[in-house]
């Protein structure tokens, strides 16, 4: 890494063939026929990467039997189902886009997005079946719904395990080819849903090259170093780019995905015993978590080889404190969003503070002044701005949001904060659009919420700007207690003025809620905070 006009230069990347995503989980599910892939923790059931190919080829005859071509789009609303897998191989194998959906979304949610992607088929559980089928009676186009259960709640609608003996008797997983694509630069492999954090999720289309560079460059040994063996605890949401994309590392390097289907912390800790995990992608209300429930101390942690944060900023104390119950000696933070192909950025294995590291293959990075749009030098905090190989193509359909995100000199202006070091590490501070305007100065919700956080009476907390005539805005924190913590809203304000400087005081206090809105990464879904506040 070097940096040169003050411009963050990532290592050059090592070429992908011009192959599709299909193509390559094809070879790879071929190449490690034996091994297995994946462990339903529900049912604790294993599959071998032979039984996923074979299930994938099958399921892709009976796809392009549907009429299914290239670029069509076939989605999955369901939560982390164990079938998921074959569905994303299958549609990858015939060339088409993988489109998956959030199964909580609402009504409204749905046929927002379900308009957008128009899928051809649309993979359900019993979860989403009942809305998901009310709502394909109303579509424009032909939608086809398959149920991943084995019994659906309408008979009317077949299951994944109806279309697999259908088609078995005609299907030989040894002869069958995946479909060829012409430029894996330009043709999309999936649309994955950014978190919405303003207005309606978005659909980001990523191609074929974009995500075999992520899978390539995730894997390095300075990245999460993944190899043939190694078993990925999963409870991240599939339908996130995070999940999705390790999902795809697991194939890709011979590695297990080890699901569960619906999380608790409990279930975490005994299956990273049970299976001995050697990697746990986590979010810091996981973390936080850990760093607090009494059962950590008395698990063991020793399988652990990578332990990752990524999706929302760690404050360094819940990371130490994790750190220190575990008995690991590194808790690495990630930094991506699914517009750069999930990630850019992974501290490395000797950071001591809260540094995302440097940035990864292929990408350039540049810190550039909110108002004047100049690069910034090292320590001064400013948007933070990336270009490279793993840049999006683009929101599906949205052209005009495509050109409010990246520019014409290509950079993809991420609306995070931060700023670099002479070293070339990166550090976030905060969200441009969440940033409190107090009498000029600007303050970052996350650096408050991280110290209100560390108080061990609070469970969770989001920090919201309260207006105010003579201030502009003041800061106020919404908490959750801890279960039977008495903690008042004097203590805490009390706490978080003596840690912060005068500008970051909780002049705006503190009210008490049952729960903060997140997404399902982590983040918290602000613009649900205003709701919250209005009603207090």
């Amino acid at each position: 890494m070097k940096i040169q006009d003050n411009i963050l230069h990532g290592p050059s990347i090592t070429e992908v063939p011009n192959i599709s995503l299909g193509q390559h989980l094809f070879n790879c599910l071929h190449s490690y026929a034996d091994q297995i892939v994946q462990v339903d923790i529900q049912t604790g059931k294993h599959y071998t990467c032979k039984d996923i190919l074979e299930k994938s080829t099958i399921l892709s005859v009976a796809l392009r039997n549907y009429g299914i071509n290239v670029e069509d789009r076939i989605s999955v609303a369901a939560e982390n189902h164990p079938h998921c897998m074959v569905s994303i191989c299958s549609t990858l194998f015939i060339g088409a886009t993988f489109a998956p959906l959030n199964p909580a979304y609402t009504e409204r949610e749905f046929r927002h997005m379900l308009e957008i992607y128009q899928p051809r088929v649309l993979f359900v559980s019993r979860c989403t079946e009942n809305i998901l089928a009310k709502i394909a009676s109303t579509v424009s186009w032909n939608m086809k719904l398959i149920e991943l259960d084995d019994k659906p709640l309408d008979g009317n609608i077949i299951t994944l395990d109806k279309v697999l003996e259908k088609y078995q008797s005609i299907t030989n997983p040894y002869t069958f080819s995946p479909v060829q694509i012409d430029n894996n630069r330009e043709r999309t492999a999936a649309i994955l849903c950014s978190s919405g954090t303003t207005g309606f999720p978005k659909g980001v289309s990523l191609s074929h090259r974009n995500l075999l560079l992520f899978f390539q460059t995730v894997s390095l040994p300075d990245s999460m170093d993944i190899r043939r063996g190694d078993r990925i605890l999963i409870f991240l949401p599939l339908f996130h780019g995070y999940a999705f994309g390790m999902m795809n590392v697991a194939i890709s390097r011979g590695a297990a995905v080890y699901l569960i289907r619906n999380f608790k912390l409990e279930t975490l800790l005994s299956s990273v015993e049970k299976y001995r995990i050697t990697h746990t992608p986590l979010v810091p209300p996981v973390l936080v978590s850990l760093a607090k429930h009494p059962m950590v101390p008395n698990c063991d942690f020793s399988s652990v080889r990578e332990m990752i944060s990524g999706a929302a900023p760690l404050p360094l104390d819940v990371a130490d404190e994790v750190k220190r119950r575990t008995k690991l000696k590194v808790i690495r933070n990630g930094y991506g969003m699914t517009e750069l192909s999930i990630v850019s950025n992974m501290s490395d294995r000797t950071s001591n503070d809260n540094s995302i590291g440097p940035i990864l293959p292929g990408f350039k990075c540049k810190v550039v002044d909110v108002e004047t749009g100049d690069t910034l030098v090292a320590k001064q905090i400013g948007e933070v701005c990336l270009t490279g190989d793993q840049v999006m193509l683009g929101y599906f359909k949205n052209p005009k949001t495509t050109a409010e995100t990246i520019d014409k000199e290509n950079w993809l202006h991420t609306g995070d904060l931060g700023y670099f070091d002479e070293k070339g590490s990166l550090y976030i501070t905060g969200r441009i659009k969440e940033i409190i305007k107090y009498k000029g100065f600007q303050v970052s919700p996350s650096e408050i919420e991280a110290v209100i956080l560390s108080h061990p009476s609070v469970k969770d907390v989001a920090v919201v700007g309260k207006p105010d005539k003579l201030s502009g805005e003041i800061p106020m924190a919404l908490v959750v207690r801890q279960p039977d913590k008495t903690i008042s809203a004097k203590e805490i304000v009390d706490f978080a003025n003596e840690n912060l400087s005068p500008q970051k005081w909780l002049r705006g206090g503190v009210k008490f809620v049952e729960h903060i809105p997140k997404t399902p990464s982590g983040k918290i879904i602000r613009r649900e905070l205003v709701n919250i506040t209005a009603k207090l």
